[in-house]
Formats: C-alpha cells, structure tokens, sequence
C-alpha cells in the first residue's frame, strides 16, 4: 500500500512553483529567459538587459557577483529548456507574449511609415509608396526581437580562435584525408562540432560531414557540443590559449 501511494501522482499548485519561474526583476513570469553564466540566475532577457545598462557596476542583481568587467552582455545565455517549461505551465502566456510582440513591431512599421511619408520627394511625391511599404515590412520579425537584415552571420556572437589539425596515421603512408592550407580560424563560440564538421566538408572536398571525426584531447566530440562547451570543458590548457581540435577519417568499429 505505501508503495502504491509514493507511485501516485503528486499535483502541484502554480503558486508553490512561482519563485522558480518568476524573474526577481519585474515579478512577472519569465519571458525569453536568460542566464548570467557566471551565477547562473536567471531573468526577462529585456530586464536584465536594461538593468545592465543603466548601471556601470556590470554586478548580479541577485547576487552581486561581478559578471564581466567590461562587456557583460556576453556572459548571457539564453534559456529555451526553461522558456518551454515556463509556457507549459503558464496557460495562454505564449500566445499572449506572442501577439504583444505583434502588436509591438506592427506598431513600429506604421511609425516609420508615417515618418517616412512626412518626408516628401523633390517632385512633391511621397517618399514612401505602398509598395515600399510592403517591402519594408517583410524585414519585421513578428515573434523576433530585432529586424531581420539576414547580414549578422554571427558577427555580434562571442569570438574564438581555433585550430584545426590532422591527426596523423603513421602506419600508413598516404593519409586519407589531406592537411587544411589554413587551419586557424576564428568564428563564433556558439558554433557546433556538427557545422565544425560542415566546414571541413567544404575544405576538404567531402561527400559528407559524418566522413571526419572531430576530437579535443584525444576525445571525439558530440556533434551538438558548442565550441564554447568544448573550451570549458574539455579544453584543459592554460586559459587563454588557443582551442585546438583535431580531425581524423570516422573509423567505425565493428
């Protein structure tokens, strides 16, 4: 009987999982939540963002532990296990963030429509046609944060530096795969051992990325691990220097 009891489903209520869920600086329930790495607390990506800029102490609001002494902002982290949660346990609250988003950017296309129209051509025309006006449009992402150029590539990620080295077969003559002419690169930190493996696809002249096996120390890398996962973590050399990765042909074992 007592087992069958500690089986049974316990039912929580929301309000005993509302300190979880809730960001310490609007009180509300979390919206696009994101992590400072060095604390691991958690906000509103939008509170912590203004609460980061209007203060030059660049500290935690919780804690107070200094996140970054110049840059804080990349030690930020989105958090999208616990948006998921977050939206599961709050009913309607996704649809309702999703059409303030709307409302919000559809807003901001008329305003600068109508800025724009205030502006008239030389021939005495407006400087903002309809047609125009749907081109600039498309660039609004409705359930986004920013327009969407399609120009970024990255650019404004965390940089790192790698190089990329063969690792050598010295039982056999001919290597199966060639050396990179260039095997220093620098790209964002975000990137994944799968589109490292992309990459080298590319260079090498490949039919498919899962030909190269990936390695960090003499261990082979999830394709889903983060260059920046692989550095903290597998990277065990003096902090600072350069992340080296090795590459070699998949060798499948029977």
């Amino acid at each position: 009987m007592a087992v069958l009891q500690s089986n049974r489903e316990k039912k929580l209520k929301l309000q005993d999982l509302n300190s979880f869920i809730t960001c310490k600086l609007c009180s509300g329930y979390l919206i696009k939540p994101t992590t400072i790495t060095e604390c691991l607390h958690t906000f509103c990506r939008s509170c912590i963002v203004r609460y980061l800029q209007d203060r030059d102490d660049n500290k935690c609001p919780t804690c107070s532990i200094l996140i970054h002494e110049t840059n804080p902002f990349e030690m930020l982290r989105s958090d999208q296990t616990l948006e998921d949660v977050v939206y599961k346990l709050v009913p309607a609250l996704q649809a309702n963030e999703e059409e303030r988003e709307r409302e919000f950017y559809m807003q901001q296309s008329v305003e600068e429509r109508k800025k724009i129209n205030e502006e008239p051509k030389e021939n005495g025309t407006n400087a903002f046609d309809s047609t125009d006006y749907k081109l600039a449009s498309k660039r609004v992402k409705l359930s986004g944060d920013e327009y969407d150029s399609g120009e970024n590539f990255h650019r404004d990620d965390p940089q790192i530096g790698v190089c990329l080295e063969r690792l050598c077969d010295n039982s056999v003559q001919e290597q199966p795969i060639r050396e990179l002419v260039r095997k220093y690169i620098r790209c964002s930190s975000r990137l994944t051992i799968a589109q490292v493996k992309k990459f080298l696809k590319v260079k090498l002249d490949l039919r498919t990325a899962d030909q190269v096996e990936v390695m960090c120390n003499g261990e082979i890398m999830g394709k889903d691990h983060t260059l920046e996962f692989v550095y903290m973590t597998r990277w065990r050399i003096k902090e600072g220097s350069l992340l080296t990765l090795q590459y070699r042909p998949r060798m499948d074992f029977l």
